[in-house]
């Protein structure tokens, strides 16, 4: 059963955000693209390891997708957990095309496409830190720690998977067969190690500690404010600069009226810039006339605020994918 699902990332969505509001010709831009392709690209692979898990049995494996927790100082991820009552399984996926592969002495992977090749970090490794830090996670939240198992899986169906390492496909699987090897680590695990009502408390706690990333996407690029277009974008022709005439919003280029083309340059600021805004702040981003304009929108936003009324500061919401009614890609 589905304890937590995956979210759209919010890297992501700063990612498409920054790539909208970034000027043409700032030099930054292709290499922005590029990393968008890559994670776009990984998040698609863990949707397929999301549609191939729901061919196991709902009531026999407990999943949860795309988690992030705290060991000590150390966060870490796990792209999909299952718990059984007789043993736990981390999964790395990786969605590389070309030739993979896997060297053990140098402990790297290297993707060979169109004649050119890219070094990564060993999966195997990675996912067995994960496990080492989940081990260490358990024990100090006072649960009892059962065989972990650990597998990569390479979603891409055409990747060709090479290396020198007699053991790697023990821990390295492709997709198709991801089922049929998680019935064979079954078939080696007769006792139970939890109650269901054990799976029930670790799923719940899990849930509870699951933190988010938030990555501050212009430092990582070395950006700032100044290199974002300012305004509200028009969602007929992308023109940034629509004008607020009293309730509503015209669009100079192709006189289209709205009356919420406002709501994703709010989102854009969220994502962007800070989670947080003040009313002349959003005055600023949006290029409106008067701190009026800009209250009176704040009005109708219905966000989270804190402070009194003329030191007001209104946060985004933690649900932002309702509030904002966003759309994520169709799964499998």
């Amino acid at each position: 059963m589905i304890i937590k699902d995956r979210d759209y990332p919010i890297r992501l969505r700063k990612l498409e955000a920054l790539i909208n509001r970034l000027y043409d010709h700032n030099s930054k831009l292709p290499l922005i693209k590029d990393d968008y392709k890559g994670w776009k690209s990984g998040y698609k692979g863990e949707l397929n390891t999301d549609y191939r898990l729901s061919f196991l049995p709902e009531k026999d494996y407990w999943i949860l997708r795309d988690l992030r927790l705290t060991d000590d100082s150390w966060k870490f991820q796990i792209d999909t957990l299952i718990l059984t009552r007789r043993y736990f399984l981390l999964i790395e996926t990786k969605n590389h095309s070309g030739a993979l592969l896997f060297e053990k002495d140098s402990e790297q992977m290297i993707q060979t496409k169109q004649d050119k090749e890219k070094a990564y970090d060993h999966p195997v490794i990675q996912v067995n830190k994960q496990k080492w830090h989940f081990n260490r996670w358990l024990q100090a939240n006072n649960f009892k720690v059962p065989l972990i198992h650990t597998l990569v899986v390479i979603s891409n169906s055409s990747t060709i998977i090479k290396t020198d390492d007699p053991f790697l496909y023990k821990y390295v699987v492709k997709g198709d067969v991801l089922v049929d090897r998680i019935m064979k680590i079954d078939t080696n695990h007769f006792n139970e190690f939890f109650q269901d009502k054990d799976l029930k408390k670790i799923s719940k706690t899990l849930v509870k500690k699951h933190s988010p990333f938030h990555p501050d996407i212009l430092k990582i690029y070395s950006l700032s404010p100044a290199d974002l277009q300012k305004g509200v974008q028009c969602p007929s022709c992308s023109y940034f600069g629509m004008k607020r005439m009293k309730w509503i919003w015209v669009c100079p280029h192709c006189l289209l009226r709205s009356k919420a083309a406002h709501h994703s340059a709010v989102l854009d600021y969220f994502l962007l810039i800070k989670p947080t805004m003040t009313n002349q702040e959003l005055k600023d981003f949006l290029l409106l006339p008067t701190s009026r304009s800009s209250g009176n929108l704040l009005s109708t936003l219905n966000l989270p605020f804190s402070g009194a009324t003329k030191g007001r500061v209104y946060h985004m919401p933690k649900d932002k994918e309702t509030f904002f009614h966003l759309k994520s890609p169709k799964k499998n």
